[in-house]
């Protein structure tokens, strides 16, 4: 089965709520602060919310787009992942801090993908030119700029799913 086969397989499996809580706050964490640099630098001067509300859906969607691809390409697709436990006190906010800590330290103006199998950063970057240059978008004439922050949300997905696993390691 080829990755792309992989990763539509998982696409029709992994929604955001399989992701562990701990994860999920971190995502929505890293996806608040990314989605207000992206208005900001994108679209400074729009005034309609409609269009902020589309950028930002298309964020949090190529975000998940990018965790799933990070299970297809080990082969993860079924079963939720877990490492913390909201039963045990402190678990879920211990998660939370490492996978902070996880990302705050991960290499500044390392370039996506750039260590990973080729076939993961093409469907990555297949996926991104299939939004920028589709339908939905080909209006806007932002959509170079915006292209660059959505390999960056996909990456950030993608590494989500590589902290939750080098976590899981470590919690059992």
């Amino acid at each position: 089965m080829s990755l792309k086969d992989r990763f539509d397989e998982c696409c029709r499996r992994i929604k955001f709520t399989d992701l562990d809580l701990a994860s999920r706050s971190v995502a929505m964490l890293w996806l608040d602060t990314f989605q207000q640099r992206v208005i900001l630098n994108c679209f400074p001067h729009a005034g309609s919310k409609s269009l902020l509300d589309e950028v930002s859906q298309l964020i949090n969607s190529i975000f998940l787009e990018g965790y799933i691809l990070a299970r297809a390409a080990e082969d993860r697709c079924d079963g939720n992942v877990v490492y913390s436990n909201s039963e045990r006190p402190g678990s879920v906010e211990s998660a939370i801090d490492k996978l902070r800590l996880m990302y705050e330290n991960e290499g500044i103006g390392e370039k996506p993908f750039h260590d990973q199998p080729p076939a993961v950063e093409s469907l990555a970057q297949n996926r991104v030119r299939e939004i920028v240059y589709g339908p939905q978008l080909i209006w806007m004439e932002e959509r170079e700029l915006l292209k660059v922050h959505l390999i960056y949300a996909v990456w950030a997905g993608y590494r989500l799913a590589q902290f939750e696993k080098r976590l899981s390691w470590k919690t059992f």
